[in-house]
C-alpha cells in the first residue's frame, strides 16, 4: 500500500500541473494593464462567486481557524458575524461606485477620490507591506501542509508553495488568478468534505461533538471560550468586521466584474457559502481536533494536519491536505497581483512618472508589476521561515493595518462629498501609525496594550481625524467628485457644455 507521502506526491504533482497549465494558457491573453490586473473587466457571476470565496477563504482561515477553535473554543464563531456585516458594508456602500469608477486598486480610489498623490502612494506602500505580512502567513500554511503531505522539510515546503503561485501569477495575471481560484474552490470543498464520514463516526454530529468538547475543555462552548475576556472578544469582532469590509482581495475583484450587477449579486451569495464553509471547516473541525488530537500536538497550527492523518486513509488525507494548499494559494495569488498593481500603477505611474511628464508604455508597467510580484514572493518566503506559530494572529495584524487605513476614507468618502483631502490623509496615516505602534506594544507583551487588539485604538484615531477635519477643511474639487457622485458629474458636464 502506498504511503501518504507517495500518494500526496502524485496528487500534488497533478495539482501543480493544473496550476502551471492555467498560468501558461492565461499568459497568452495578457496584452495590456486591463487584462493583466482586472482580467479585462469581464468576469461573470458564477465565476466571480467562486473566485471571491476562494480568495477570502485562505489557508490560514482553515489551518489557524481550526487551531483557534480547538485552542480557545466559542470565540472561533467571531468571523461569522463580522464577515456578514463587513461584506454587507461592501455591498451597500462600496460595490456600485467602485465598479463604475473602473480603477485597478484601492490606492487608485484613494488618489482619485481625494485628489492626492501622497495618499495614493502611502496607500500603495501599505498594501504592499501588508500583503507581505499576509503572504507570510499563507506561505507558512503551505509549508506546514506540504511537510505533512510530501514528507519534506518545512523549508522545502515553503519553497515549493512559493514557487508555484509566483509562477502562475507572474505569467498569467489576474485571469490566471481567477481561473486558479475556480479550480481551488473545488479543491477546498473536496478537501474538507472527504473528512465527513470518518469524523462523524468518531465524534458524531453537532450536539455530540459539542457535548464531548465541553467535557474535555470546560467553557469551550461559551461565547468567550476557555480563555478570552469580553473586552478582547469585542475588539476582535470589530477588527474582523473592518477587515472584511476592506479585504483587498475581495474588494479589488469588484473592479473585474462584468458589470455592477455582477459585483453586487456575487457578494451575498459569497457570504452564504463562506458561512457554511466556516461552520464546518472551523467550528466543527476545531471541536473534533480538541477531542481527538489535542494531547498529541505541540502547536495549535498542527491540529488540522494531525486530525486529517489520524481520521482518514492516505488517499483521502492527501486530498484534504491538497485542499488546504489550494485555499492558501487562492489568497496568495490575489495578494500578489494587488501588490504588483499598487507599486507599478499607483506608486510609480501615478505618483512619480506621469506627474513629472514622463509617459511609459503599458508593457513597462506590466514588467514592473511582474518584478514586484517576484520581490514580494521572495520577501514572503524569507519572512515565513521564522514567524509566530498561530498564523491567524499574524493575519489579524495585516488586516488591521489595511482596515484602519482604508475603512473610513472608503465609508465616508463614498457617502459624503464633504470629506476632504486633509481629513482622508490624517485618517489613513494617523490610524495606521497608531495601529503599528500598538502592534509593537502587543509583541512586547506590554500588559495594558494586550487588552485591546491593535486595530481598536487605530480606528478610534482614524475616526476622530476624519470627522473633525472634514468640518474644518474644504472638499476636493467638483471634478474629482464626478466619478463617484452622479449629480456632480452632471454639473461638471453642464458647466463644460456652457
Amino acid at each position: 500500500m502506498m504511503s501518504l507521502s507517495e500518494i500526496g506526491m502524485l496528487i500534488f504533482v497533478g495539482y501543480l500541473g493544473l496550476m502551471v497549465l492555467i498560468g501558461i494558457i492565461c499568459a497568452r491573453y495578457q496584452k495590456n494593464m486591463d487584462s493583466f490586473w482586472v482580467a479585462g473587466r469581464n468576469i461573470g457571476l458564477p465565476i466571480m462567486i467562486m473566485a471571491m470565496m476562494a480568495s477570502v477563504m485562505h489557508g490560514g482561515a482553515i489551518l489557524s481557524g481550526v487551531a483557534l477553535a480547538a485552542k480557545d473554543g466559542g470565540v472561533a464563531i467571531l468571523p461569522f458575524i463580522s464577515m456578514a456585516l463587513g461584506t454587507l458594508i461592501v455591498l451597500v456602500y462600496f460595490a456600485e461606485k467602485l465598479r463604475l469608477m473602473a480603477g485597478y486598486t484601492l490606492p487608485d480610489y484613494m488618489g482619485e477620490r481625494f485628489n492626492s498623490r501622497f495618499l495614493r502612494g502611502y496607500s500603495a506602500l501599505i498594501v504592499a507591506l501588508s500583503s507581505i505580512i499576509y503572504l507570510i502567513a499563507q506561505v507558512r500554511v503551505m509549508g506546514f501542509v506540504l511537510q505533512q503531505l510530501l514528507g519534506v522539510s518545512f523549508t522545502t515546503g515553503l519553497l515549493l508553495g512559493t514557487a508555484i503561485f509566483v509562477f502562475y501569477v507572474t505569467f498569467g495575471g489576474f485571469l490566471a488568478v481567477v481561473w486558479t481560484d475556480v479550480a481551488q474552490f473545488w479543491f477546498m470543498w473536496l478537501g474538507l468534505l472527504v473528512l465527513v464520514p470518518g469524523l462523524y463516526h468518531l465524534v458524531g454530529g453537532w450536539s455530540d461533538v459539542l457535548a464531548k468538547v465541553e467535557r474535555v475543555a470546560p467553557g469551550w462552548t461559551s461565547p468567550t471560550g476557555v480563555s478570552w475576556s469580553w473586552t478582547y472578544l469585542v475588539s476582535w469582532y470589530v477588527v474582523w468586521l473592518v477587515a472584511y469590509a476592506t479585504r483587498v482581495e475581495l474588494v479589488t475583484k469588484i473592479y473585474a466584474a462584468r458589470d455592477v450587477n455582477v459585483a453586487r449579486f456575487a457578494l451575498p451569495l459569497n457570504v452564504a457559502m463562506i458561512i457554511l464553509f466556516l461552520l464546518y471547516g472551523n467550528f466543527y473541525l476545531g471541536a473534533a481536533a480538541r477531542v481527538l488530537v489535542w494531547d498529541r500536538i505541540s502547536s495549535p497550527d498542527q491540529a488540522f494536519p494531525v486530525l486529517v492523518t489520524t481520521t482518514v486513509g492516505p488517499f483521502l488525507a492527501a486530498l484534504a491536505l491538497t485542499g488546504i494548499i489550494s485555499a492558501g494559494m487562492s489568497t496568495t495569488s490575489s495578494l500578489l497581483i494587488i501588490a504588483g498593481a499598487s507599486i507599478a500603477h499607483d506608486l510609480l505611474r501615478k505618483c512619480y512618472y506621469e506627474p513629472h511628464g514622463v509617459f511609459k508604455s503599458e508593457k513597462f508597467y506590466l514588467r514592473i508589476s511582474r518584478i514586484t510580484i517576484l520581490i514580494v514572493g521572495v520577501a514572503a518566503f524569507l519572512g515565513a521561515v521564522r514567524t509566530p506559530e498561530l498564523i491567524l494572529v499574524l493575519v489579524s495584524y495585516a488586516v488591521a493595518v489595511l482596515g484602519v487605513t482604508f475603512f473610513f476614507p472608503l465609508l465616508f468618502g463614498l457617502k459624503s462629498k464633504r470629506v476632504s483631502r486633509e481629513a482622508a490623509i490624517a485618517s489613513a496615516v494617523g490610524g495606521s501609525v497608531v495601529t503599528g505602534i500598538w502592534i509593537i506594544l502587543n509583541l512586547m507583551k506590554v500588559p495594558w496594550a494586550t487588552q485591546l487588539h491593535p486595530a481598536l485604538p487605530g480606528l478610534a484615531v482614524a475616526f476622530l481625524f476624519i470627522v473633525v477635519l472634514t468640518r474644518y477643511t474644504k472638499p476636493v474639487p467638483r471634478a474629482c467628485l464626478a466619478k463617484f457622485f452622479p449629480e456632480e458629474a452632471r454639473l461638471v458636464s453642464s458647466v463644460s457644455a456652457e
